[in-house]
């Protein structure tokens, strides 16, 4: 042995010397950095360096150390033989990017026991009187022991390879050929000492590999980013083209229309149907505004649904009625359902939200129909239990119909065919986007087949709670339409607003009294007689005191008609606002614009 020790020993040292230098010097570079992929593999270096010095090392001890160190040869080489078949298993959790678990550390916790017992039995290896390594007659062990470590690696990073998707797979069995080419000429030629450097080669390829991988995952991230913000940007633009040109066509249908019936003031006929048009307008302006707000609010998540009981027929009806002149005017006919298949009418949902998604869809039908064509609804249960209740609402119509590619955005925002009969008639692309979002959001669902030219189907299901508990109210909306000798406080800051609504009041027999802000109405309650008020119309957002404060300090006040109906009458106009109205004791909310046939049926509700 030292004759091999002369030819070769130079050679040897040198290798395991570069070895060790080049992995203390990954190490320091990594500690450097902030890549934690790269940290990961830093307990793999420190490994191989610890085993390939104390290989070294029980091959140079015959040269270094005199004969009674042996003990510390001993040692050292334990310590070698212990390490070996933890580094496979450490890659392999390096790769896989794992803490340690029991399953690790038995076997290796068995396998240091076998090897430190060899120190007393000379079982796994001895060294001779004159400190000469040999392998003993169970060394197998020692090699079963890192051979498992080594499959355990490969099985781990094909099952991390699959489950992660590591591209290059190559680079991993490279890494495992010389692991398993190291040990083995290791077992058959003890004298020839590769398998530290090629256990140095392997980790240190697997690190740069991902290394490699996370650099080209960063570069895919950002180039992604980059691609979806020029795609934001781009939706943008054709977003704020489009809405330039769907807003500015009312607006201009209104200034157009005023400016005309200005010019005719002494020709009623003139004027009435400017008027008329100038109401269109504004209707399809607030339409615009209202989807745009709406869809903003769905993306932000800023929706809230209500849990209150209605009648489900009714809001359908109601929905029907609202789009009949509509309809009528475009020559389209709506075929009403029976209902009979409506078995609970009263269920409890979000109805302002629902009968959004049913004039949605009823609007488009009528909008993108044929001249003397129809829209039919029909309803239906498709399930029932446990105090829930599944309708089915079926819209059909005889319009332009969609293709199969538009079908499959149809439900995208901005979604609009690109088809001249479609362009031309006005529409911001928005509202199937959020009957979709909507449907989910009550936990339904809407499916749409159509045919162009032929006409289209859309079928909505929404889940329902059954209503058992409600009995039927005594509506007020027949009440007669005169309300003289009524006395209203009117709590509103824009003149326009309170002028318009005045108006209103005025024109149905009300005596009115007005307010600006919330302080000043408080204060006007306060100081009128109990029961002077049958009714406060209140703004919300006011300078002084809002509408809510006020409201509370009404409530709160201790008079005898502290109760005196509240409505708010606001431009906050999301369920979270009306909830929020509901809870500072207010009544009724209605949102702006104002409609004065919904102001006069809640007034009547309230009176």
């Amino acid at each position: 042995m030292i004759e091999i020790f002369n030819d070769g020993f130079k050679m040897y040292t040198a290798l395991t010397f570069l070895t060790i230098a080049t992995l203390l010097i990954e190490i320091i570079c990594i500690k450097a950095t902030s890549l934690d992929v790269a940290k990961s593999f830093v307990k793999v270096f420190y490994l191989v360096v610890v085993a390939a010095f104390c290989e070294w090392f029980g091959v140079a001890a015959p040269l270094l150390l005199p004969l009674e160190f042996r003990g510390l040869l001993i040692l050292i080489k334990s310590v070698e033989l212990m390490v070996a078949p933890v580094i496979p298993v450490a890659m392999a959790l390096s790769i896989s990017r794992e803490k340690p678990k029991l399953y690790h550390i038995i076997p290796l916790t068995i396998s240091a026991i076998v090897i430190f017992s060899s120190v007393f039995t000379d079982k796994i290896f001895y060294f001779t009187n004159d400190n000469i390594y040999h392998h003993g007659p169970f060394y197998f062990v020692y090699i079963i022991a890192y051979f498992a470590g080594v499959l355990y690696m490969v099985v781990k990073v094909i099952l991390v390879s699959k489950k992660k998707g590591f591209h290059d797979i190559l680079v991993l069995f490279l890494s495992f050929s010389l692991l398993l080419a190291g040990m083995i000429i290791q077992a058959l030629y003890s004298n020839i000492r590769i398998d530290w450097c090629a256990a140095a080669m392997a980790s240190t390829l697997v690190c740069l590999n991902y290394l490699t991988q996370d650099q080209k995952k960063a570069v895919e991230d950002m180039k992604k980013a980059m691609d979806e913000a020029n795609m934001a940007n781009k939706a943008k633009t054709n977003f704020m083209g489009r809405m330039s040109h769907d807003l500015r066509t009312p607006i201009n249908g209104i200034m157009g229309m005023a400016q005309i019936a200005k010019k005719n003031l002494g020709n009623e006929e003139v004027v009435s149907d400017c008027l008329d048009k100038i109401d269109s307008s504004n209707r399809h302006l607030m339409s615009l505004i209202g989807d745009i707000l709406q869809m903003s609010s769905l993306e932000s998540g800023g929706i809230t649904l209500s849990h209150e009981s209605f009648d489900i027929v009714e809001t359908l009806s109601d929905s029907i009625e609202m789009l009949s002149t509509a309809a009528k005017d475009r020559g389209v006919r709506i075929i009403d359902d029976d209902y009979e298949n409506i078995k609970y009418r009263k269920v409890i949902g979000s109805p302002s939200h629902v009968r959004q998604v049913f004039t949605n869809i009823i609007s488009n039908a009528i909008k993108y129909n044929k001249m003397g064509g129809f829209v039919e609804v029909k309803t239906s249960m498709i399930g029932e239990g446990d105090g829930k209740v599944t309708y089915r609402f079926t819209f059909s119509d005889t319009g332009l119909g969609m293709s199969d590619d538009f079908l499959k955005k149809i439900f995208e925002p901005f979604s609009r065919e690109d088809d001249e009969n479609i362009m031309k008639r006005p529409g911001s692309g928005l509202g199937m986007s959020i009957v979709k979002d909507l449907v989910t959001l009550m936990g339904g669902s809407i499916t749409v087949i159509s045919e162009k030219n032929v006409g289209s189907v859309f079928t909505v299901d929404i889940p329902f709670d059954v209503d058992a508990e409600s009995e039927a109210k005594e509506s007020k909306d027949n009440a007669p339409d005169s309300f003289e000798g009524k006395r209203v406080l009117l709590v509103e800051d824009n003149d326009l607003n309170q002028e318009i609504a005045l108006y209103m009041l005025k024109e149905k027999g009300f005596d009115v009294d007005t307010a600006d802000n919330g302080k000043e109405a408080v204060g006007k309650f306060l100081s009128s007689k109990p029961f002077y008020y049958n009714l406060i119309l209140m703004d919300i957002m006011m300078p002084v005191m809002n509408g809510l404060e006020a409201t509370r300090a009404i409530r709160s006040s201790g008079r005898s008609d502290y109760s005196v109906p509240i409505i708010a009458m606001t431009a906050n106009a999301y369920e979270e606002d009306k909830k929020e109205c509901i809870e500072a004791g207010m009544n009724e909310h209605i949102a702006k614009p104002l409609e004065e046939s919904e102001i006069m049926a809640a007034i009547k509700r309230n009176i």
